[in-house]
Formats: structure tokens, C-alpha cells, sequence
């Protein structure tokens, strides 16, 4: 197997006295849809904000593509990068929210082509092309005038997406991306997700759609307590739980299903 893309090792992240992740170790590879789950609390968006550096790590390190994230090693020290580099490091991810976090005075279009002109430097003109076939993918060819406010939850996000991946992104990182939708609204955004697996996009996945994670991911990933409890191929991990905690999670899970 080729080197990850992205590979994560003994990272670890406090708040105060909280420890919300315990020496996380995690490699996704190209092409690979990697699906983290785990009851509230247990470190999942905690851990794609530290990959996407939006918070600074207390202990570990992280690689994109063999590359050091947020350090760079000074002999035997770890020396922190500036801003300015760690901002090169976070534009080659591209990431997805719980909150859509759309420009509310800019349209649709521009909320897509504002990214790759003016971090990559991108032509207005290829800016558009790609945001044009991407929002066509979305489902949205009819909504590039439209502003934020004038589309629904899911369209917002099927937005959000667009925007993350215009600057053809080496890894996508969704962070619950259907907690903050109608219930109504859901399967529109994972069909998107769905759609973008299926065409080999690499992908680290934070979610609490159980059946979606089996169907969609090639590994799940089962945290608790800020630690990787369990990890392995999806249909393995949900039929053949080898974990206590893991086998009460999916009980839960079931059972509140059934309701």
C-alpha cells in the first residue's frame, strides 16, 4: 500500500483539565473514505480541527503527504511554523462544517470562486469554470445568482462543499456535516458526500449517521473518551464489534433508531 495521505500519530489535545484526544493514531490513504464515529464528546470534531489546524496541538504530529503539519523540525526540536505557513499547509485541505459559514453579501458563485482567486491566485475565469461545474454536481446550476439566505439548509451546505473543493483540495475533511440540518434535509447533502466517495475523492469523515458510514466508508474509525478504540473495514466493525464499547454504542444506536 502507497504512503497516507494523511497520517496522524500519538496526537493529543487538552483543554484544561479536559483530555479530548489521548494519543490518536490515524493514516487515510488516497482514494480512501474514512468514517469516525463515537458518542458526543469522545474527540471526532476535535480531531479534524486539529488536522485542519484550526486548533494547536498539545502532543504528537501530523503528516499530509509526508509533510510535517504545523512544525518543522529544528535538529532534534519541533520548532512551530509561522501563520503565514500553516495557512499554506490548511489550503491544501479542504473542509466542511457543521454550520454552512457561507458569505452572506456574496453570491453562490462567488462564495465558490472567492477561494481559488484569492488564495491560489486562480483567474476569475477558471475560478468559474470549475465553481460552475461543481455547483452543476451539487445540484445548484440554477442557484449561481442566488444568495445564501434565499436557499434552504442543504443547499447551503451542497455550497459549503462546492467552496471546499474548488481548490481541488489532496484531502476533504466534513465535520458532522448534517447535524445543523432538518431532518428533511439530510439525505440531499449525503448523497452529495455519496457521490464524491464514489468518484475516489479522499475523504476523512466525521459522523453520526451510522448507516451512512457503513454504506459510504472503506474503514470506520470508533472513538471514546478521546481515544481510537477501535478501528477496521466498515461492515467488519458494525457486525463484528470487538469491543465491549463499541458493541454498547451500536446498541444505542439501535435502539434509538427503532423509536
Amino acid at each position: 500500500m502507497s504512503d497516507p495521505v494523511l497520517s496522524v500519530r500519538g496526537l493529543k489535545k487538552v483543554y484544561g483539565d479536559h483530555v479530548a484526544l489521548d494519543g490518536v493514531d490515524l493514516d487515510v490513504h488516497a482514494g480512501e473514505v474514512v468514517a469516525v464515529i463515537g458518542p458526543s464528546g469522545s474527540g471526532k470534531s476535535t480531531l479534524a480541527r486539529c488536522v485542519h489546524q484550526l486548533e494547536t496541538i498539545d502532543d504528537g504530529a501530523m503528516y499530509l503527504d509526508g509533510e510535517l503539519l504545523g512544525h518543522v523540525r529544528s535538529g532534534d526540536r519541533l520548532r512551530t511554523l509561522p501563520e503565514k505557513a500553516i495557512a499554506a499547509q490548511r489550503r491544501r485541505m479542504g473542509m466542511v462544517f457543521q454550520q454552512f459559514n457561507l458569505f452572506p453579501h456574496r453570491t453562490v458563485l462567488q462564495n465558490v470562486t472567492d477561494p481559488p482567486m484569492l488564495v491560489h491566485r486562480t483567474s476569475k475565469i477558471d475560478a468559474e469554470r470549475r465553481a460552475t461545474e461543481l455547483l452543476e454536481k451539487m445540484g445548484l446550476a440554477e442557484k449561481l445568482a442566488a444568495f445564501p439566505r434565499q436557499l434552504s439548509g442543504g443547499q447551503q451546505q451542497r455550497v459549503a462543499i462546492a467552496r471546499a473543493m474548488a481548490t481541488r483540495p489532496r484531502i476533504m475533511l466534513f465535520d458532522e456535516p448534517t447535524s445543523a440540518l432538518d431532518p428533511e434535509l439530510v439525505d440531499e447533502v449525503l448523497r452529495v458526500i455519496r457521490d464524491l466517495a464514489t468518484a475516489g475523492l479522499t475523504m476523512l469523515l466525521v459522523t453520526h449517521e451510522m448507516a451512512f458510514a457503513r454504506d459510504v466508508a472503506d474503514r470506520v474509525v470508533f472513538m471514546a473518551a478521546g481515544r481510537v478504540v477501535e478501528t477496521g473495514p466498515a461492515a467488519t466493525l458494525f457486525d463484528a464489534p470487538q469491543t465491549p464499547r463499541l458493541r454498547e454504542f451500536l446498541a444505542r444506536y439501535t435502539a434509538g433508531a427503532a423509536k
